[in-house]
């Protein structure tokens, strides 16, 4: 750091220490800086309770996705293995897909292993809901301590405008996944950048590869900033891009899943971040871009923010404000990652309320004309008190005020929803609370491994189970990691090892394939098939219609049938008609389906006209 920051620091350390002057702590309680401690504690508990308040809306691990319970169950399997004195668990339940057992790897690692103290002392639904709302929590207070941390005034105005950025940043940062980490990596990698205290950009990239295959964030990052110093100092700052390269560099190589970790990066990279070009499989929503009316209607605070820095962003005697030009540059690209797709949903939000909270405090610091270059960045953060004219201090506290209030309502409305108060505003909670029950598929799980009246498993130990939906995967490996799976956590993983075998799974699921069972066991290895009760209606009738295939387990979620050895013939309790009960109970409720399809495609017809 350099000479003015070693000696402003200290300063603003001793003003903030009330142990520092000694019998004057009625005074530092009247000051400007404790008034600002007192705001960013607040802020803490602030975000903890709203955190909790999302978190415990359902008994579910949240939420939108299942893949909160594969996160947390491995990291019960890797804590499992660690208390025994043995290494990484071997990853047996893909063996179909490119996350075999020779080629899985872990590109949450970090992650699981922050989850697992967690799992010492709670159920592990219970420990994923801890974890998630731990650091969830210091995702948004670190948003909020950057703000603080460069003085920015009026920072409980910008704390709720963090608070309700947009729906979809809380959401998501309640599911059981690594983004909140992310977000909080990101934010000490800014902080660095700002200090220039390049060096310590090395560990924490090397961290954050540990962490998130989203570490090329922060190389992104450091490249803005080097370019922004080109600029204003007309020099090349090397440092920032030569250490988060070789923390990225280090952090792939030296790591427990190498070489398989950078081949599961290009993976994820090739299928998901190709410019201009479509998925070559469905894949979860999450990877498709928003709509325009979309982003318009769930995201207006933080569109309204990026539009109010545009407006106010403005270099000053040819030099670019450098935080306020790093967060242009930083959230517009997250912005533009937008309209590719929803899975940025929360990285831009926040870091769109930053850059307006920067591009303000830069447009009404003073302008210092009479400070040498090399000085004028040291003590921006000390130059954000805009004079004002008394004349119009009464109207700035107003707007001050009013501003407050109308983001403390949206705060609210965001959060709760008021519809049950007849206005028409869903919030977050709502959304929760329609998620999936907890416990769907447990009961089938359980059957699935427990053991009959000869004492041997249901279903035998190892055995592949035929998942026809390759979302079910992360509750059914919660419930059951006795047996294996034909694919899960991305369809993509599947395709990728075998396009074949994918397009075939799609084709049997869609009841495009008349006998089912004997493929299914022939080309999957698989003598199990699993669904959700009320999908694959057709491809379930097929194959209990062949004799190929007989129903062991059935409840109002779940099915699972055993293809049988040999063509059977159909059951005892047959009609005349050889439909048996349950083959005439799903053929009826194929056909309720088709013509509940066929009444809403008469209706979408009328729309149209």
């Amino acid at each position: 750091m350099n000479e003015i920051e070693n000696a402003a620091e200290p300063a603003e350390q001793a003003a903030d220490s009330p142990k520092s002057t000694p019998g004057k702590w009625s005074v530092w309680m009247e000051s400007e800086d404790a008034t600002r401690k007192v705001y960013l504690v607040f802020g803490f508990i602030a975000a903890l309770m709203v955190m909790y308040f999302l978190q415990m809306q359902i008994p579910a691990i949240c939420c939108g996705d299942w893949d909160g319970y594969y996160h947390i169950k491995w990291s019960s399997l890797l804590w499992e293995n660690f208390s025994q004195g043995k290494w990484l668990p071997r990853f047996e339940w893909l063996p179909l897909t490119v996350l075999d057992p020779d080629h899985y790897a872990d590109h949450h690692f970090l992650f699981h292993l922050l989850q697992i103290p967690f799992t010492w002392f709670l159920p592990l639904e219970s420990a994923a809901k801890a974890a998630t709302i731990f650091y969830g929590t210091l995702a948004i207070f670190s948003v909020y301590w950057l703000i603080h941390r460069y003085r920015v005034r009026h920072q409980l105005i910008w704390f709720a405008a963090i608070m309700c950025c947009a729906n979809a940043f809380f959401y998501r940062m309640n599911m059981a996944k690594a983004p909140p980490l992310t977000i909080i990596i990101t934010v000490i990698g800014i902080h660095l950048l700002f200090q220039r205290r390049y060096v310590w950009l090395l560990p924490l990239m090397f961290a954050f590869v540990w962490t998130y295959s989203l570490f090329p964030l922060l190389w992104f990052a450091a490249i803005i900033w080097t370019a922004i110093i080109a600029w204003n100092e007309h020099r090349f700052e090397w440092r920032p891009v030569a250490y988060t390269t070789a923390g990225m560099v280090l952090g792939n190589v030296v790591n427990p899943y190498f070489p398989q970790n950078l081949g599961l990066f290009f993976e994820h990279f090739w299928t998901k971040f190709k410019v201009g070009s479509d998925f070559a499989v469905s894949v979860g929503m999450e990877w498709y871009p928003y709509t325009g009316m979309e982003l318009l209607t769930d995201f207006p605070i933080a569109l309204g923010a990026m539009l109010i820095g545009y407006i106010l962003f403005m270099p000053r005697e040819g030099k670019l404000p450098e935080r306020a030009a790093f967060f242009l540059a930083f959230a517009s690209i997250l912005l533009a990652a937008q309209f590719r797709s929803k899975r940025f949903a929360e990285y831009f939000p926040p870091f769109a309320i930053l850059f307006a909270a920067f591009a303000w405090q830069a447009f009404t610091a003073p302008k210092a004309a009479e400070l040498p270059d090399e000085f004028r960045r040291d003590i921006d953060p000390f130059l954000d008190k805009s004079v004002v004219p008394s004349r119009w201090e009464p109207y700035r506290q107003a707007a001050v005020w009013i501003i407050g209030i109308v983001l403390g309502v949206v705060v609210l409305l965001n959060t709760i929803g008021f519809h049950r108060f007849g206005l028409d505003w869903t919030g977050v909670a709502d959304n929760i609370r329609n998620n999936e029950p907890a416990d769907k598929y447990r009961r089938a799980m359980e059957f699935a491994t427990a053991l009959d009246e000869t004492g041997a498993p249901n279903i035998p130990k190892g055995e592949i189970i035929f998942n026809c939906s390759w979302d079910d995967f992360p509750k059914m490996f919660f419930y059951d990691t006795a047996h294996r799976y034909v694919y899960g956590l991305d369809p993509n993983y599947l395709y990728s090892r075998n396009p074949e075998l994918y397009k075939l799974v799609k084709d049997l699921t869609e009841g495009k394939i008349d006998d089912p069972a004997p493929v299914i066991r022939d080309r999957f290895g698989a003598n199990y098939i699993f669904t959700d009760a009320k999908e694959n209606v057709e491809m379930i009738a097929k194959a209990l219609d062949s004799g190929w295939a007989e129903i062991i387990y059935e409840d109002d979620e779940a099915r699972i049938l055993r293809i049988r050895p040999a063509k059977g013939e159909p059951p005892d309790d047959a009609k005349t008609d050889n439909e048996t009960p349950e083959e005439k109970r799903i053929l009826d409720e194929m056909e309720r389906n088709d013509s509940a399809g066929r009444s809403n495609a008469a209706n979408d017809d009328d729309d149209d006209q």
